[in-house]
């Protein structure tokens, strides 16, 4: 599958950091970012990015067939969750844990992910996914 450099020069920040739009008015936050308030329809927003947010896991589903070039990839996690301060909701996938270790309400944080390449000389694609926080062993909880 061959990607837009364009598309893909357009898109990063809303792919890579998490970029969104804090409607003004309702005070919601839309993701991926637009310039009208899905919500409310204020085209008064303000640009935030959600890469240091946490998240908690809403649902998910596990998908066992998949694409060419992603076998190695099964079975895949696709989950929805919502971002702890923001309330920001995210479909994205779910990483480094096994499907029956899943919960809901399993607090998620976004780590960048290598998907796949356009061939051996094309663009490398990466993807926020989402992965369980993993408390250092020997500390207490805060």
């Amino acid at each position: 599958m061959k990607f837009s450099i364009a598309r893909f020069w357009r898109e990063k920040q809303a792919h890579y950091r998490l970029k969104a739009a804090k409607c003004k008015s309702c005070g919601r936050v839309n993701y991926p970012p637009s310039s009208i308030c899905r919500y409310c329809g204020s085209r008064d927003l303000e640009e935030i990015f959600l890469l240091n947010e946490k998240a908690k896991l809403l649902t998910w589903t596990i998908i066992y067939s998949v694409a060419e070039g992603f076998e190695d990839k099964r079975p895949r996690i696709i989950g929805l969750v919502e971002t702890i301060e923001t309330k920001a909701r995210i479909l994205a996938p779910i990483t480094d844990v096994l499907p029956e270790e899943l919960s809901e309400g399993t607090i998620l944080e976004p780590v960048l992910r290598r998907i796949n390449e356009d061939g051996e000389a094309g663009i490398i694609h990466y993807a926020i996914a989402y992965r369980p926080v993993i408390k250092p062993v020997g500390r207490k909880e805060d």
